[in-house]
């Protein structure tokens, strides 16, 4: 029953972090139209020592995919990868990420329609399952095979982008004039990790509330259940904890629209600004002292041996936390997953072996002070924080990053801090081949409070085809099928202000301007 319970919810995780919106809307027009050069049956003859193509079959056009050739591959030792070729191809290649601990099938409900919407705009697409099923090796379980987590880690994004250039190449004649990823959450890690690890294989990566310090979130969840177990935050008082947050910040950017714009620049401390409950009582519209602590200790940076570990949790996030940083109604939590899963079957303690398979005995023997010391081999197998992107930009890559600030799953401070390292290191050049787009009040991906449907892959195209670096991006809300509110994207460091005449629900009356 426990892994039963356990793949269920590893499951769901994976589904709700799937690639961010892509709607290809305005799509240049593409230098070279490919068509086929040969029969999609033959490609099955390209297996090799290496490479078993599994099948090679032509699909029918329907309402939601053109004529396309599918190509399953396989790859020792458990790595699959799907490429799906159109019969009317637009020159490009687009490859889509993953999300959670990664091994969904190619047929799960959001892969499907990431596929058909790139079939439809004419891009050769590819995918893998990271070289694990989901199904079979459940949360992160496939971890105790180092192959396994090796391929987790970087193997199977290299050889699923190389694999799909050869098929292009063999099926159409010539390989893709560009190659496009995208990815959000773990998929947006993967992104990073072709731009630091393999520079060459794509000319345009959008990547979106990338865990790009992976090893170092799960640690710091892993310290924050720590504390939550010997002091839980109560679920029924989030909403309330989140209405007094957005009170205090919302109109501190100069416009009370229901949104913080930069949650650093609220001074909001619980201690301070939170109703406190009379001594021995716990009503509903106060905190007891306990409560106030336990949310200090999400806000409050992580520490390990006196030095700033990892970022604390921004303002903002808190309409998202049951099921993320606070247990649901069913006792469960993604941060409790994702910690105890780490721990359990990937990070070694000290004495050897691993950390206890119940979560509330494994965060118990979690050592903030000493373990993190302990996972350097880790840190190179599984993180995406290299600052350097020297190479990628030398092959004239471009790099779109986005981030929602009121993500409860990944701390959009990661990706704030690890921009601003890029611009440190790489100087005023960052923003010629790197921009970064922060969207007030989205949650994990997609959802929350503010705008969060836009389409990074048509300006990233624009970029690298013509030039066109992106200044703002377009973004919706919708609501019950309803474009309710419209708002520019700006890129990093510059926000979002209101003109001040018109409807602050309407994109054209805001302008992106240093804060």
């Amino acid at each position: 029953m426990r892994f039963l319970l356990l793949a269920s919810f590893s499951a769901a995780l994976v589904c709700a972090q799937a690639p961010g919106v892509v709607k290809f809307s305005g799509l240049p027009a593409p230098q070279k139209t490919g068509k086929p050069a040969k029969p999609c049956s033959e490609l099955r003859s390209l297996t090799n020592y290496e490479i078993s193509v599994v099948r090679a079959s032509i699909v029918g056009a329907t309402e939601a995919v053109p004529e396309h050739c599918r190509v399953s591959l396989f790859i020792q030792p458990e790595l699959n990868i799907e490429v799906n070729l159109p019969t009317a191809w637009n020159g490009r290649l687009y490859m889509f990420g993953n999300g959670g601990w990664a091994g969904e099938s190619f047929e799960s409900a959001g892969r499907v329609a990431t596929r058909g919407r790139g079939l439809k705009a004419g891009f050769v697409t590819a995918a893998t399952d990271t070289g694990h099923s989901a199904a079979v090796d459940a949360g992160a379980s496939f971890a105790l095979n180092r192959q396994k987590l090796l391929d987790f880690g970087f193997r199977s994004l290299h050889l699923t982008a190389e694999t799909a250039k050869m098929l292009a190449k063999v099926y159409y004649g010539a390989g893709p004039a560009k190659s496009y990823y995208e990815g959000c959450s773990q998929g947006g890690r993967q992104g990073l990790t072709l731009a630091q690890r393999f520079p060459n294989d794509f000319d345009g990566i959008v990547a979106g509330a990338p865990a790009l310090f992976q090893t170092g979130t799960h640690m710091a969840r892993a310290y924050w259940m720590k504390g939550q177990n010997e002091n839980p935050f109560p679920a029924a008082k989030a909403g309330l904890l989140a209405k007094l947050v957005y009170d205090y910040c919302d109109a501190k950017d100069g416009l009370k629209d229901g949104l913080i714009d930069d949650p650093r620049r609220c001074d909001f401390k619980p201690s301070v600004n939170l109703p406190k409950c009379a001594a021995g009582a716990d009503k509903a519209d106060c905190f007891t002292a306990d409560q106030i602590r336990s949310a200090e200790l999400i806000y409050g940076d992580v520490m390990s041996q006196g030095k700033r570990f990892f970022p604390g949790w921004p303002l903002g996030a808190e309409g998202g936390w049951v099921g993320q940083e606070v247990p649901n109604a069913s006792g469960s939590s993604a941060w409790s997953f994702y910690g105890s899963q780490f721990l359990h079957f990937i990070a070694p303690m000290a004495k050897g072996g691993h950390y206890d398979a119940d979560p509330a005995t494994a965060f118990k023997q979690f050592d903030i002070d000493k373990d993190p010391q302990r996972l350097e081999d880790l840190h190179n197998i599984m993180d995406a924080n290299d600052s350097d992107l020297s190479a990628f930009k030398r092959h004239g890559g471009k790099l779109l990053l986005y981030y929602g600030w009121a993500d409860p799953q990944l701390n959009a401070r990661m990706g704030v801090e690890y921009y601003e390292q890029v611009q440190q290191t790489m100087g005023a050049s960052t923003d010629e081949f790197a921009r970064l787009f922060m969207v007030p009040g989205m949650y994990h991906c997609s959802g929350g409070v503010g705008t969060n449907q836009f389409d990074m892959a048509v300006p990233l195209v624009k970029w690298v085809e013509a030039g066109a670096a992106p200044v703002r991006i377009e973004s919706g809300r919708v609501e019950q099928g309803k474009v309710v509110r419209t708002r520019p994207l700006c890129s990093y460091p510059q926000v979002s202000r209101y003109k001040g005449s018109g409807s602050i629900d309407e994109a054209a009356n805001f302008s992106c301007v240093n804060p």
